[in-house]
């Protein structure tokens, strides 16, 4: 069984709305990120002391890689490029970084 985010994003995927699907994942990263100010609140000390170094690497690679992500689809350029934009790069380079990152953690 798929997680509901996913189950949304294949429907909306099969209706061909791009757009729809792409909104639902940066919205659902958007609403786990506002999470942490009320868990921090109400968690004794830091949070993210409280997990492992895996788990703190996830959270903070995600959180750059969403807000480069959107930062992106904000940013109105009049040339594109051919192979691959500057913000998709980056976004690349943060996952695989931090996927480095985690193996290198353990």
């Amino acid at each position: 069984m798929l997680p509901a985010i996913m189950q949304f994003c294949a429907s909306a995927l099969r209706m061909g709305a791009l757009d729809l699907a792409i909104g639902n994942v940066f919205g659902s990263n958007a609403f786990n990120m506002v999470l942490f100010v009320p868990l921090d609140l109400i968690h004794s000390g830091p949070i993210l002391a409280a997990v492992s170094q895996n788990h703190g690497v996830t959270c903070l690679a995600v959180i750059l890689a969403t807000q480069i992500a959107v930062l992106g689809q904000l940013f109105n350029v009049e040339k594109r490029r051919p192979l691959i934009e500057p913000d998709a790069l980056l976004v690349l380079l943060v996952t695989f970084g931090s996927l480095w990152l985690i193996y290198r953690l353990g």
